[in-house]
C-alpha cells in the first residue's frame, strides 16, 4: 500500500502544481478486493484475475498492454515524473535482471509480511468464499477519471 499511496500523492501534487483537475490523473488505481466487486473481463482490467493480481503488481497501459513486476514501477514512476528512479533497470540490462529476481522474491513473500498469510493461502480463501472476481492493481497510461468508489475513498484528498 505504501507504494500506491506514495504514487497517488505525487501524481496529485503534480496535478495541483500544474493547476489541473484531479479527475484526470495519469494513474488509475483499482482495488481488487473492493466491496463493489472486481470484473477481470473489463478491458481496463486487462483480464488480470484475483490470483494474478495477488501474486504480482500489474498495470494495463492506455493501449491495452498488460505489464507486471518491475516494468509496472518503471511505467508508473515515469508517469509521475520520477522515472529516473527506475531508469537503472533499463540502462544496465543486467541490473534489470537483478531487479526482476528481487521483485519476484518480494512478490512471493509480501503477503506473509503485510497480511500474515502466504499469497496462495489468500487465493485459496478467496476461491473458497466464492467471492466475485473482485489486493491491489492499477492501470497506467492515458489520463482517466477515477472510477472506483472504494479507490476514491482511499485516495481522496485530506
Amino acid at each position: 500500500r505504501w507504494e500506491v499511496e506514495f504514487l497517488d500523492s505525487v501524481q496529485k501534487s503534480n496535478q495541483q502544481q500544474q493547476q489541473q483537475s484531479l479527475n484526470t490523473l495519469p494513474i488509475r488505481f483499482t482495488d481488487l478486493e473492493s466491496t463493489n466487486g472486481y470484473d477481470s473481463t473489463l478491458p481496463s482490467n486487462g483480464g488480470i484475475t484475483y490470483a494474478q493480481g495477488m501474486k504480482s503488481f500489474h498495470a494495463v497501459t492506455s493501449d491495452g498492454r498488460v505489464l507486471h513486476g518491475v516494468p509496472v514501477f518503471r511505467e508508473a514512476y515515469e508517469l509521475v515524473e520520477l522515472g529516473w528512479l527506475w531508469n537503472w533497470t533499463v540502462d544496465a540490462p543486467w541490473m534489470g535482471k537483478v531487479a526482476n529476481v528481487f521483485y519476484d522474491l518480494f512478490a512471493r513473500y509480501r503477503t506473509d509480511i503485510t497480511r500474515g498469510s502466504p499469497v496462495l493461502e489468500l487465493i485459496r480463501q478467496y476461491e473458497e468464499e466464492g467471492r466475485t472476481e473482485a489486493v491491489l492493481s492499477f492501470s497506467v497510461g492515458e489520463k482517466k477519471d477515477v472510477s472506483c468508489r472504494s479507490c476514491e475513498e482511499k485516495f481522496a484528498d485530506t
